[in-house]
C-alpha cells in the first residue's frame, strides 16, 4: 500500500485483519503552506466569504491547526457555510463538531463547482494545497461567484528507497488514496520497474480519474470512499489475478 498519512496505519490493520501481507510506503507527505502569513490574513478576514470550500480530509486536519495557532478552532467559522467534496471530507469535519453545510452529489471538484447552492457574486475560499487544479474555480466563475484559493497545506513528494523499490516488484495489487499518489507512483518508473503494469485499487473516482491520466489501466475503484471500501477493492484485484 502506498501510505497516505491519515490512512496508512487503519488501513494496513483492515488489511491485515484479512489476511493480507502489507508493504507500506508512503509516496506522500504534508507540509506548511509556503505563505503562512498571507493564509492567516484570510483565515481572519472572512468578511465577504459566503461559503469556504474544503475539498479533502487533509484540508480539514490543516485548518484546524492553523485555526488553533491563531488561538481560534472550528467553532468561529459558524457565520460561513461549509462545502466538503465528499463524504470523505465531510466524516472528517463532522469529527470536529461541524456539519457541511453542503456536499455534492459526486465526490469530485466539478460536481462541487455546478452544484454549489451559491448566488452571484457570493464570494467562495477553497482552502486547499498547492496541486489543486482549476476546475473548482472555472466552474464557479462560471456561474459569476467570486472565487478565492489559499494554499492550506502544502503535499509533497516522498521517494522510496531501494529496498521499498524492490519490494514492490513482488505486489499483488498498490492501494491509492490521491490523485497526488497516482501521479507520485507512476513516476517512479525506471529500468526494471514499471508502477503501471502494476494493478491498483483506488478510493474514489477522482484518485481513479488521476490513475487513468497517469496511465494505470489496471484499476479497481472502491464502492464508496472508506477504507473498508479500498479493502474490498483490493480483495478484487486479487481474486482477479488468482
Amino acid at each position: 500500500m502506498t501510505r497516505a498519512p491519515d490512512t496508512g496505519q487503519p488501513l494496513a490493520e483492515l488489511l491485515r485483519a484479512r489476511g493480507a501481507e502489507v508493504l507500506e510506503i508512503p509516496l506522500i507527505h504534508f507540509a506548511p503552506p509556503a505563505d503562512r502569513a498571507g493564509l492567516h490574513a484570510a483565515l481572519r478576514d472572512l468578511s465577504g466569504v459566503s461559503w469556504l470550500l474544503l475539498t479533502s480530509p487533509q484540508a480539514v486536519r490543516a485548518l484546524e491547526k492553523e485555526l488553533a495557532a491563531l488561538g481560534r478552532s472550528f467553532a468561529d467559522l459558524r457565520g460561513v457555510q461549509i462545502a466538503t467534496v465528499g463524504a470523505g471530507t465531510a466524516r472528517a469535519l463532522r469529527e470536529h463538531g461541524m456539519e457541511p453545510a453542503f456536499v455534492p452529489s459526486q465526490a469530485n471538484a466539478l460536481a462541487l463547482g455546478r452544484e454549489l447552492p451559491a448566488r452571484t457574486g457570493d464570494g467562495a475560499l477553497h482552502l486547499t494545497s498547492q496541486l489543486s487544479q482549476g476546475t473548482l474555480r472555472e466552474a464557479l466563475e462560471a456561474r459569476g461567484v467570486l472565487y478565492r484559493r489559499a494554499e492550506l497545506y502544502r503535499t509533497e513528494p516522498a521517494v522510496p528507497g531501494p529496498k521499498a523499490l524492490a519490494g514492490l516488484r513482488r505486489v499483488s495489487a498498490v492501494t491509492l488514496t490521491s490523485g497526488s499518489a497516482a501521479r507520485h507512483f507512476a513516476a517512479l518508473a525506471r529500468p526494471g520497474f514499471d508502477p503501471l503494469a502494476l494493478p491498483v485499487a483506488v478510493i474514489g473516482e477522482p484518485t481513479a480519474e488521476a490513475a487513468r491520466g497517469a496511465g494505470f489501466h489496471r484499476i479497481v475503484v472502491a464502492r464508496e470512499p472508506s477504507l473498508a471500501a479500498l479493502v474490498g477493492a483490493v480483495e478484487a484485484l486479487v481474486r482477479e489475478g488468482c
